[in-house]
Parts: C-alpha cells; sequence; structure tokens
C-alpha cells in the first residue's frame, strides 16, 4: 500500500475533519456520494457554534450526557482519524513499523508526542506516551529513585490510582508514605490553607510529593502553581538524590483549564487524554521537566521509536544511560489507529480554542453549582470560587445515597455519576457537549428529589 508523506499527514491531523468542521461543505463517502459536513464550529464574527460542537459528537440525543469527564464520546474528527489509521493498518499491518521508523510513514509517534508537547507547553522529548492516567502514575512512582528512610507524602484526598501506585511502590522500595488532609471541609477550601498545610507536612525526608490537580473525591482545585513554589523552597540545599519531586495526577483539570502545564511548576504530570482532550480512549501520558527525568528508572521496556538506546543497551549488554521520557514509554503493541488520532483531538481544541473551551466548562458548572447551593436538602461540596473548582461538583441530597441520585436521575435519562470513595459524593460534570438548559434540567430534577420522602 503506497501512503505518502502528504496523504499521512493529513490523515494524522485530520486535516480534512477539521477543516469541514471550521468551513462547512460536503466530502465523499466510499461509495462516492456527498455528504453534508457539519456546521462551522466558528461563526462568522469569531464566536463558537456550540450546537456545531456538540454535533461532533455522536451522543444519543434523548439523554442529558452530564458524566462524560469519566469518558469521551469520541467526536466526529477524532472518530474519522481512527477510522483512517485502523483501514491503513488493516490493510497493511507491517506499515507501522515503517511509518515507525522513517520519513515515508511521517514518523506518527513523534508527531503524536509533538502534539501533546504543544498543548502542555513543553517539547516532545518531555513525553512519555501511556495508555491512561493510571498507568503514567505507576511509571512515575514504580521508577521513582527512593531509598529507604525517605518517604512519599500524599494527601487524604486522592483517588485509588494514585494511592495504591504509592503504596505498591513503597512496598518494593521499603520507603514510608505519609498522608495529609489539605482541607477539612471541601466547600470552604482556601489556596492558602492548602498551601500552608502542604508547607508545614514536607520534611527532610520527603522524597517525592504526590497530589491530584482536581479532587475527583470533592470537586476542589489545589493550586499547583503556588504548591510549587513550596516544594523549590523545601529542595533549596538538597542533593539530588533527595529533592522531594512534585508528581501531579492532573487529569480532571487537563484540557479544561486555559494553563500550560509545563510552565504550573510541577516535576511530573500524569494524565489520561481521553476524557477532557476528547482524545481516542485508551491514550494518555506523563509529561516530566527534562531534567528531573533521570530520576526515575525504566520498569517496563520501551518501544519508543524515537529512542534506540535502550535497545542498543539490550543488545551490547550494557547499562543503560541517564534516563530520558522515552525510556519509560511501557513497551508492547498497543490499539496504534488510537494512539496515532490523538493529534486529531489537540487540533479540534486549536479549532475550537482552549480559552473558548475553557470559558464554557467554567460557565456551565457554575451554574449547577450555583443552583444546587439553592436547593433546601442539598448539600454542595465543591467551592463555588472558579479559582478552587473545575469541571464537575459533589453533592448530597438529604436522604438519599449518591448512588440513588445518579440511580433516579438515570431514570429520567439524565447520565450523572457518584464518587467512587469512603465518602461518596454524587457528581455532575459539564462538558462542551452541554447546554445551559440542560443545567436547568439537572437542578429540577434534584429539586424534585427533595420533595420525595426520604425512604422512597
Amino acid at each position: 500500500m503506497n501512503i505518502n508523506r502528504r496523504q499521512w499527514l493529513a490523515s494524522l491531523t485530520a486535516g480534512l475533519a477539521i477543516g469541514a468542521a471550521r468551513c462547512g461543505g460536503a466530502t465523499q463517502t466510499d461509495a462516492g456520494t456527498a455528504q453534508p459536513e457539519p456546521k462551522p464550529i466558528r461563526q462568522s464574527n469569531g464566536d463558537v457554534d456550540w450546537r456545531a460542537v456538540r454535533d461532533l459528537f455522536p451522543l444519543a440525543a434523548d439523554w442529558t450526557h452530564l458524566a462524560s469527564f469519566l469518558l469521551v464520546s469520541h467526536p466526529k474528527p477524532v472518530a474519522e482519524a481512527i477510522e483512517r489509521f485502523r483501514r491503513i493498518i488493516d490493510a497493511d499491518p507491517g506499515w507501522i513499523e515503517q511509518a515507525a521508523f522513517s520519513d515515508v510513514g511521517g514518523r506518527p509517534f513523534t508527531a503524536v508526542k509533538r502534539a501533546l508537547a504543544d498543548y502542555v507547553g513543553g517539547t516532545p522529548q518531555e513525553i512519555c506516551l501511556t495508555s491512561n492516567t493510571t498507568g503514567a502514575l505507576a511509571m512515575a512512582y514504580h521508577g521513582l529513585r527512593i531509598r529507604q528512610g525517605q518517604e512519599i507524602l500524599t494527601t487524604e484526598h486522592d483517588h485509588y490510582a494514585h494511592h495504591e501506585s504509592i503504596r505498591y511502590a513503597a512496598a518494593r522500595s521499603g520507603c514510608g508514605v505519609r498522608y495529609t488532609a489539605l482541607y477539612d471541609r471541601p466547600a470552604n477550601a482556601s489556596a492558602a490553607e492548602i498551601v500552608a498545610r502542604l508547607a508545614r507536612a514536607i520534611g527532610p525526608r520527603t522524597r517525592a510529593l504526590g497530589v491530584t490537580w482536581v479532587h475527583s473525591s470533592t470537586g476542589v482545585k489545589i493550586p499547583i502553581a503556588g504548591i510549587a513554589e513550596v516544594v523549590a523552597r523545601a529542595n533549596r540545599g538538597r542533593a539530588s538524590a533527595d529533592r522531594c519531586l512534585l508528581i501531579v495526577d492532573g487529569v480532571h483539570g487537563f484540557a479544561n483549564q486555559d494553563v500550560d502545564v509545563a510552565r504550573l511548576g510541577c516535576d511530573f504530570f500524569a494524565s489520561g487524554t481521553h476524557k477532557w482532550l476528547f482524545a481516542p480512549r485508551g491514550t494518555g501520558f506523563l509529561w516530566g521537566r527534562s531534567d528531573v527525568w533521570p530520576e526515575l528508572r525504566p520498569t517496563v521496556p520501551s518501544f519508543d521509536p524515537d529512542e534506540r538506546q535502550t535497545w542498543a543497551a539490550w543488545m551490547e549488554r550494557k547499562a543503560l544511560p541517564p534516563t530520558e521520557a522515552s525510556f519509560i514509554s511501557p513497551g508492547g503493541f498497543l490499539a496504534f489507529e488510537h494512539l496515532l488520532a490523538v493529534p486529531a483531538a489537540v487540533e479540534l481544541h486549536r479549532a475550537i480554542g482552549r480559552d473558548r473551551i475553557a470559558a464554557r466548562i467554567r460557565e456551565l458548572n457554575a451554574a449547577f453549582r450555583e443552583g444546587a447551593a439553592n436547593i433546601a436538602g442539598v448539600t454542595l461540596h465543591t467551592p463555588r470560587d472558579p479559582e478552587l473548582s473545575g469541571g464537575l461538583s459533589c453533592f448530597e441530597v438529604a436522604g438519599i445515597t449518591p448512588e440513588k441520585v445518579a440511580d433516579r436521575l438515570v431514570e429520567k435519562r439524565i447520565r450523572t455519576s457518584s464518587s467512587p470513595y469512603k465518602v461518596s459524593y454524587a457528581r455532575v460534570a459539564a462538558g462542551v457537549m452541554n447546554f445551559p438548559e440542560e443545567i436547568e434540567a439537572v437542578l429540577r430534577e434534584i429539586r424534585a428529589l427533595t420533595m420525595k420522602p426520604a425512604a422512597a
């Protein structure tokens, strides 16, 4: 199958699909029949047409989807990119090897890292490709060069995957683990208090501080930049092997905040891309500052085609050179059509505008929190301050379990969720596929729940 560079790059960036989304028009199907393209996502005055954006997602129209923060529907440009890559690989499976190692195929793995690096504000050499946030955290903690007598400090609010990666790594290394609370009541959390508590908690033995940007347990968004300053102060005068590394689970802030995460001040940042970025399922990354990668050891052999040092070390039975991001990317064969379609999601974000996406998500979720806070019988646990909240909101309905709240809303064809923690809350998360009237609808149904007998 003869694929030239121009054809490959067109597939890689989903340029035809995005161009159609911007400009309108029609394309040809395999049968040669002209099909109408989606409406332009930008209006003539530059504003975003959110109805056109919603039309890119093949979500059931008779449902209100307020749980897309768990796993997003593939929007049209991403689905089309996946399908193009699937057809290429199905027609010539051996092509993937040629594409990975030569310019004939456009070096698609490099292009994926470049797209993610551009989005985070870093460089491709700082990106380790993973399948999800969980894998990225595991790579960071299991690879961490830590010894007995040192410790990993984390918080009481982090997710199962974060806590367990730390616990498993501690069991292997013999290091200690400490947990600290950043706030007593999430709705009343303050940035100053969060930073101050961590400043007190970091000690001379603290080798890593693991935090989560937006807590899926409470919806609290913590001040990563302020925390990074605290860590930097704690590291003054420390030797490299004793430095405290700031490791961030960023999945529920990544791609819904208008922020270059590489400039937040953390050392490592883990995120899946199949949530707020709208990228294909089973894709994620671990970003790390270029100077801190040597603080990790590889844990899974890498197949990253952009580096051959690990293969050379294997062939020559030599020690690996200082670690680079590409050493950490877990090897093995993947769903290549999904991985290679990641740039299509980045391009879609660019077409809509990261600032517009962040503003839309902030507006919709602020409206939900405002409404929920004014319903008798509802306790809102997520701060209403946009500096301390992101794209999801946690709440309770008096007398009804969080799971039952979600079940009752499903009966009204409204998809929400509950948080899988020891203390669980109901959760609502609005994304770019949602509208103000859907926020009003879910608030109306929550209000109705408060009027029913508690035992119902």
